[in-house]
């Protein structure tokens, strides 16, 4: 489990600043701010809030309530309606939101904690993991908003994607050291995948071939043929393997660990390269549009590392706010935005000087961003 704030505290003290987060499940490496008039939406953990921003004036509107605690967002691929998943009650809930009015539907209840979440391609399911033990899955229906069966994984599932083709989810079990396929066909678990030691991240390559687990608590990475559902030779990163990117051409996936290093993995022989060097903590990453840019959130140095994927070099760190959890960056490539826990801001970056602007103030503790997948990309640490 990660904790940004904790790093921040300790180097504040003097300050009496003191706030605690946790990490979620990742998000499908996946992740997107929602609104078809160019708007990005950030959950503010403490305040119980989802702050809209719109991308063309770099201004926040009136936040909107969504529960306690909400830790992780996904949006339905036609940017019509954000759903925020709240673990802050003793039972978890989904509140969606439409993006057209900005106004919260009726929470949906789910099973257990509500933690990680992932839609299908096609928008009809929303899978939200509920991290508890036993641990399961609910499946919800977003033409009506009601909640299935809840589906039996593994222990402590806190993070949960789905192929490209829609046909399977992943839930990744920490509390159990596997991975449960979920036919989406049927909402049936197939056998747990054995993988290294506290699973937190999966990420699927873009022809949907092979699954790659990041186990933190191993120091490896898990590939797993999504076709046979069997694991292959784990692979060493180093301490605490957390999010994975992969580009978009499907060669090279980018493993993020809590260290301080980006580790790359050569896809077509699953060798790792060279550890990359960037800030104190890392956590989530985006690659631009272009393929050109790997950008890594540090945690602890309240900065952001842009990455050459030609060379696998780290550029200058770009100053943000402090404990920054999730980052998005525009279609067109221009802008990237981050959200920071201390201040509680998201600063916009110029992506073609890597100067960052004005803050934009949010609630209190932002925790993740989503937005249309025609707006922006973006990953946090919730997925």
């Amino acid at each position: 489990m990660r904790n940004y704030l904790s790093a921040v505290v300790l180097a504040v003290s003097a300050l009496t600043l003191a706030a605690a987060a946790m990490p979620a499940a990742g998000a499908t490496a996946r992740g997107t701010v929602a609104g078809s008039a160019g708007t990005l939406y950030v959950d503010n953990q403490i305040s119980g809030t989802v702050t809209p921003i719109s991308i063309a004036t770099n201004t926040a509107g009136t936040p909107v309530r969504a529960g306690r605690s909400p830790t992780n967002m996904e949006i339905t691929p036609d940017g019509k309606t954000v759903y925020v998943v709240d673990s802050g009650g003793p039972g978890g809930t989904v509140t969606p939101i439409s993006t057209a009015t900005n106004k919260p539907g009726k929470p949906i209840k789910v099973a257990g904690n509500a933690y990680g979440a992932a839609i299908t391609p096609d928008g009809k399911t929303l899978y939200v993991a509920n991290a508890s033990t036993p641990g399961a899955v609910t499946p919800i229906s977003t033409a009506t908003n009601t909640p299935g069966k809840p589906i039996k994984v593994g222990n402590n599932p806190q993070f949960i994607t789905v192929t490209p083709n829609g046909k399977t989810a992943y839930a990744a079990d920490l509390g159990s050291a596997t991975v449960t396929p979920i036919s989406t066909a049927t909402n049936r678990p197939g056998k747990p995948v054995k993988v290294g030691k506290v699973p937190d991240w999966i990420t699927v390559t873009p022809d949907g071939k092979t699954a790659y687990v990041a186990n933190s608590g191993s120091g490896t990475v898990t590939p797993i043929s999504t076709a046979t559902n069997t694991p292959g030779k784990p692979i060493k990163v180093g301490p605490g393997p957390y999010a994975i990117v992969i580009t978009a051409d499907g060669t090279t996936a980018y493993v993020v660990c809590t260290g301080g290093t980006v580790v790359p993995i050569a896809i077509a022989t699953n060798r790792p390269g060279k550890p990359i060097k960037v800030g104190r903590e890392p956590g989530v990453s985006v690659i631009s549009p272009n393929g050109k840019t790997l950008y890594v959130t540090n945690g602890a140095s309240a900065s952001v590392t842009p990455i050459s994927i030609a060379t696998n070099t780290p550029g200058k760190a770009i100053k943000v706010g402090g404990a920054p959890s999730a980052i998005a960056i525009t279609s067109n490539g221009r802008r990237l935005y981050v959200a920071s826990q201390v201040p509680g801001t998201v600063t916009p970056i110029n992506a073609a000087t890597n100067t960052p602007g004005k803050p934009i103030k949010t609630g209190n503790t932002p925790w993740s961003i989503v937005c249309a997948p025609t707006v922006c990309r973006s990953s946090s640490t919730a997925g």
